[in-house]
């Protein structure tokens, strides 16, 4: 009888464990007030039509494969195809480019030499950045810095970094060598603690969660609006599913979620955009499944055009 006691205490834990670092990502039932669209669209309201973005532009620089449950507490699926894009927000007003992505070793390391990178994507990313208006990054993980840390051309590229205190502060870390170049040293940091109008159509607005430098771009062009959330959430299906990532894949990768509370508020609030307001485009970084969608639909445009 005490060998059934121990046994069942024994699957009683375990079931707990499990519950607890794999299986709980749920979302609150409210989050009020954490994206505040009506502000983003009052600051861009009287920017004429004609200044506007025409279009937003995609460029996946690298892909790679995780399991389900690794991107979403709780779903068993199989494994997730996770994309490392770039995005070119184009218009008569200049291109704004949102995140930097991965350089081959960068991504090569993180998937164990697995992962698939695209050089001539990588090269064109490049190059827009260097004639960019303006170069934003939705945060400082290495998966989306690699091209403001490691660009060839540091001096091109500086003054038009938008780039926040946290996000700045971890750019030596992906330096080479630690030694990150003077001219990005240098950058002063922009502050988006509340709404902030970046150029026509473009608002960047802090979320701190996923990371302390996470933030949120809210894109209106001619014909739609958009949100660039980051990595709030790996893939749609978490927004949808009203579950964030599992706890133990904060423990196994540093500096992922450490707001995790934050980060289920956010879901929830995007969850809740995403019922009231259809027709803006979420776009979460990674959701390489998701990204294909809104290429299709018309929502991006695959692949950034060389200078004209």
């Amino acid at each position: 009888m005490k060998w059934l006691i121990g046994l069942a205490v024994a699957l009683a834990a375990l079931a707990g464990a499990a519950w607890y670092f794999v299986l709980d990502g749920a979302a609150p039932t409210r989050a009020d007030g954490v994206f505040e669209l009506a502000a983003y669209r009052a600051l861009v309201s009287d920017d004429a039509q004609a200044t506007l973005p025409t279009e937003v532009q995609v460029e996946v620089i690298g892909e790679n494969e995780a399991p389900s449950f690794a991107a979403e507490a709780g779903a068993f699926d199989g494994v997730r195809a996770f994309a490392f894009p770039a995005f070119d927000v184009v218009g008569p007003s200049g291109d704004v480019v949102i995140d930097a992505a991965v350089d081959e070793a960068t991504l090569q390391g993180m998937s164990g030499g697995k992962g698939h990178f695209d050089r001539e994507a990588y090269a064109r990313l490049l190059a827009v950045m260097q004639r960019a208006n303006d170069i934003l990054i939705t945060h400082e993980h290495l998966d989306h810095v690699m091209a403001v840390a490691r660009h060839p051309a540091p001096a091109l590229i500086a003054p038009h970094l938008r780039l926040t205190a946290p996000q700045l502060a971890a750019l030596p870390t992906y330096a080479v060598d630690g030694a990150l170049a003077p001219e990005i040293a240098a950058v002063a940091a922009a502050d988006f603690a509340t709404p902030t109008r970046i150029a026509p159509g473009i608002v960047a607005h802090a979320a701190p969660g996923h990371s302390p430098g996470s933030i949120v771009i809210f894109v209106r062009t001619t014909s739609r609006e958009y949100l660039f959330v980051g990595d709030i959430a790996w893939q749609m299906s978490s927004i949808e599913h009203l579950r964030g990532r599992p706890r133990l894949v904060g423990m196994l990768v540093p500096g992922v979620d450490p707001n995790r509370d934050a980060v289920l508020r956010q879901i929830r609030a995007l969850h809740d955009l995403a019922v009231e307001e259809p027709d803006v485009a979420i776009v979460p970084a990674h959701d390489a499944a998701h990204l294909e969608s809104l290429v299709s639909g018309g929502a991006l445009r695959a692949g950034f055009e060389p200078s004209s």
